[in-house]
């Protein structure tokens, strides 16, 4: 059943594609909901699969973050003006990588070099921030704060290497959607707050976004 609806996420991403690229600006929202709902679902089969209470220390964290991260797609798909619907969007990813690295610390406990390479990679990311050609409106701030949130996820996304044996499926696809993630987000940096994008960018988000949201919610399912 999770493959049907990864299936149909996709389908309705295209959709949304195809709305954003024709200029229909209530379609491409109710298709971004639509999609993300997909991955939601998805989620929710595989909680549904796997009762024991191990799994599902793992399973239902990461179900409440599909679920913020959905709140986030429909914040910003109605996001025009880079106002308060842009915050809380921005707040609402915030809480989904907590509530991914919550899911992820119980997979695999925290370890000193998870905090350094936590600090390497959001040292990076500012550099990205503070250097770029960005026009922030203000928004620096609450940048820089989602920043070091989804840094520290995308280390302990990969840190489930060192901890495979458990279940090397769901730690491959969880390292595969915490890259595709992070790489999502950068490009739709340069969407939002770059200067003359083209349209590819925000599919290229899209595509990279959408990809990430279903690896992980494949792995509660592997």
């Amino acid at each position: 059943m999770y493959l049907i609806l990864e299936g149909l996420m996709f389908l309705a991403l295209a959709g949304l594609l195809a709305a954003f690229h024709s200029g229909f600006f209530v379609w491409a929202v109710l298709f971004k909901g639509l999609t993300s709902l997909f991955f939601v679902l998805a989620g929710v089969c595989g909680y549904i699969k796997y009762k024991d209470r191990e799994r599902r220390l793992f399973s239902g964290p990461v179900c409440i973050a599909l679920l913020f991260s959905m709140a986030g797609d429909v914040l910003l798909a109605v996001d025009q003006n880079r106002g308060i619907f842009f915050v809380l969007g921005v707040v609402g990813f915030a809480a989904a990588h907590v509530m991914f690295s919550l899911s992820f610390c119980r997979m695999c406990a925290v370890e000193k070099k998870d905090m350094v390479c936590t600090a390497v990679l959001f040292a990076g990311l500012a550099l990205v921030l503070m250097t770029g050609d960005f026009d922030f409106q203000g928004l620096l701030p609450v940048l820089l704060g989602y920043a070091a949130v989804i840094s520290f996820m995308l280390v302990k996304a990969l840190s489930l290497w060192r901890c495979r044996q458990r279940n090397i499926k769901v730690s491959v696809l969880v390292m595969l959607g915490g890259v595709l993630f992070l790489l999502s987000d950068v490009v739709l940096l340069y969407w939002l707050f770059g200067v003359g994008m083209p349209e590819g960018v925000q599919w290229a988000n899209w595509i990279l976004y959408y990809m990430a949201q279903g690896c992980l919610s494949a792995s509660l399912s592997a």
